[in-house]
């Protein structure tokens, strides 16, 4: 909290916001935990539809450097089914903020063969690199 005492008629307790994102529902419960034994720690959230989700800090500056890239990409090559900007979606109330939308480089494995090989060498990796990267990722939270 930033300030335990209210100023000039101000709220007395503040938070300061880290990061933002558009879930697309309302979360009714946060919890953060282990999803397995020694394993990394995730805010793990439940929403109004039951829909479930788990958030993940990374640990390397050199992983959210790849995982930001590869969500520009996916943003470019994979237009979203309604046709609704992704980028608008997920900053529906706030602009995203420190957050890479994990489903939307999950779509990377539907993607076609060419389109993979296309993202891979603008990222300048194999296709399997990435798709490694991916599941390395899936395996930290479950």
């Amino acid at each position: 909290m930033i300030g335990s005492q209210a100023h000039l008629n101000g709220a007395p307790n503040k938070l300061e916001a880290l990061v933002q994102f558009h879930v697309g529902e309302t979360v009714l419960s946060l919890a953060r935990t282990e999803l397995q034994p020694g394993g990394q720690e995730v805010l793990l959230y439940g929403t109004v539809m039951g829909g479930i989700g788990a958030m993940l800090p990374f640990t390397s500056r050199e992983d959210v450097d790849f995982f930001n890239h590869l969500e520009m990409h996916m943003r470019q090559e994979n237009a979203p089914l309604a046709g609704r900007d992704h980028m608008a979606y997920r900053s529906y109330y706030f602009p995203v903020k420190d957050v890479i939308d994990g489903d939307l480089c999950e779509q990377y494995a539907t993607l076609s063969a060419e389109l993979q090989r296309k993202i891979a060498d603008e990222l300048d990796r194999t296709p399997s690199e990435i798709l490694k990267k991916l599941e390395d990722i899936r395996q930290k939270i479950c």
